[in-house]
């Protein structure tokens, strides 16, 4: 897999690596809705990576390595441990810790990144810094609906309205316009503003 358009040349080195020794196969995909990326274990010769093709080269590094660790921890103990258990982390720190310089990193992400390696959780995205700020490396700009304010209305991809009504301990309580239905948004929810 050619990864110069996600990845510099430094970095593929390392990648590619780990691909044999680990006998991983990455692939990069279509956006998923629901995940940045996966590891699917071994079917038949190599485990297997999906990776989204819309991350910018930071996301994409972050996530791609998050994956990797879980082909390590599945080459060591299969099904014996948690996917995302102290095993895991471990692991991922260990991987992490070379790219966690200037060399690979902005400023802003490196220390972002940096504090989130310290107790790293089963998704970047749960992480809402490290989101927010990997995000202004996308090409396409994003509104999150913890940008706008109370009484702001907006739209979401499948068309359907609702205005913003306050922020509950970490989510937004937002009531769809046409209904009236009372629904809870992620901080991370991309909006269109009306």
């Amino acid at each position: 897999m050619d990864l110069s358009s996600f990845l510099t040349s430094e970095t593929i080195k390392k990648i590619n690596s780990w691909e044999e020794k680990f006998n991983v196969k990455i692939i990069v995909c279509s956006p998923s809705k629901s995940r940045l990326g996966v590891f699917i274990p071994k079917r038949h010769d190599n485990h297997v990576i999906r990776i989204n093709n819309n991350l910018n080269k930071y996301a994409f590094l972050i996530t791609l390595i998050h994956e990797i660790a879980h082909a390590v921890i599945w080459e060591k103990y299969g099904r014996r441990v948690n996917p995302h258990g102290e095993e895991w982390k471990d692991q991922y720190k260990k991987m992490m810790l070379p790219f966690l310089n200037p060399e690979f990193l902005p400023e802003d992400v490196l220390k972002s990144l940096s504090n989130h390696m310290i107790n790293p959780r089963a998704s970047s995205v749960r992480d809402l810094e490290l989101s927010m700020i990997l995000k202004k490396y996308d090409k396409h700009k994003s509104t999150f609906i913890s940008e706008i304010h109370n009484g702001d209305e907006f739209s979401i991809d499948n068309g359907k309205r609702f205005v913003r009504i306050e922020k509950l301990r970490k989510n937004y309580q937002c009531k769809e316009i046409s209904t009236g239905k009372l629904y809870r948004f992620s901080p991370l929810a991309e909006v269109k503003l009306i």
